[in-house]
């Protein structure tokens, strides 16, 4: 009686062990998914910032050559002018210096608008760290010091200091890295 005892507990034994090494494996499988969908997340967001900054170089280099064609327009209508030639051509001059100031407005433009695709790109990069870092497995000091050298590296990139001709748009997105920093702190904190 007592070796049937035995054997009865050694089997319960053995299937809880069953069990919870499923249940383990299972919450194991569940969290893996969880961390390779946020993954997946972080990455399309990356791909489609790099899609905007490549489309904002693009306008700023085709701003750039309506440019350098403007102010070729402008020089030949002034060596027109400085020749005497007709009022028509003076005209011209008018239209080149015209069409020159507004492809300058348009290539200003263009390169704040490349630069801020730049600034978002380096964002969401650091974003993508740090959901990289949060869906590790590693102990939350060292969650804490990869988070920290992230920022630190982005802040360097990203600071308003280092982009003196748009500090308005540097100073958004250091604002901006700075939010998301201080999220990273409160979700490492809480968990």
């Amino acid at each position: 009686m007592v070796n049937n005892e035995m054997n009865w507990s050694f089997t319960n034994a053995a299937k809880n062990a069953q069990k919870a090494a499923a249940k383990k494996a299972e919450n194991n499988a569940r969290a893996e998914t969880v961390r390779q969908s946020a993954a997946q997340a972080a990455e399309a967001r990356a791909k489609k910032v790099r899609e905007a900054a490549k489309k904002a170089a693009n306008q700023a280099r085709r701003a750039a050559v309506e440019m350098s064609k403007a102010e070729a327009a402008a020089e030949r209508a002034a060596r027109a002018a400085a020749r005497g030639e007709t009022s028509n051509r003076r005209n011209n001059t008018n239209a080149a210096n015209r069409a020159a100031k507004k492809a300058a407005e348009n290539a200003e433009k263009a390169a704040a608008n490349a630069k801020k695709a730049q600034l978002n790109v380096l964002i969401e990069n650091a974003r993508t760290q740090w959901l990289n870092v949060l869906s590790s497995t590693m102990n939350k000091n060292a969650k804490k010091k990869q988070g920290n050298t992230i920022y630190k590296r982005a802040s360097v990139k990203v600071h308003p200091n280092k982009h003196l001709s748009e500090k308005d748009i540097a100073t958004e997105s250091f604002k901006q890295l700075g939010s998301l920093y201080s999220e990273f702190q409160k979700y490492i904190n809480r968990n």
